[in-house]
């Protein structure tokens, strides 16, 4: 839905203003990725929560799953749920 309206600023606020009014569900997910061959990648990349290396997604969703509000794909897996969804 964001992503629809990221191009004109005033419709971006709109949407964000009507949202307001909803409670949203926020939920992440890591998927496993290759290790990388490069130390600092390695490092970028590894979950200590998971203990390897993955990729971390975020979807934010209205209740009943009406709409898909947001998706955010492909962020190193050691980055935590809460610095995404800022």
């Amino acid at each position: 839905m964001l992503e629809q309206v990221k191009k004109s600023q005033d419709e971006e606020k709109l949407v964000i203003e009507q949202l307001k009014d909803y409670e949203l569900i926020v939920d992440s997910a890591e998927q496993p990725i290759e290790r990388p061959l490069d130390y600092q990648e390695q490092k970028r990349y590894f979950s200590g929560k998971q203990k390897r290396h993955t990729l971390k997604s975020q979807f934010i969703v209205l209740p009943k799953a009406e709409d898909i509000v947001d998706v955010v794909i492909g962020k190193p897996g050691p980055i935590s749920d809460i610095k995404i969804c800022r």
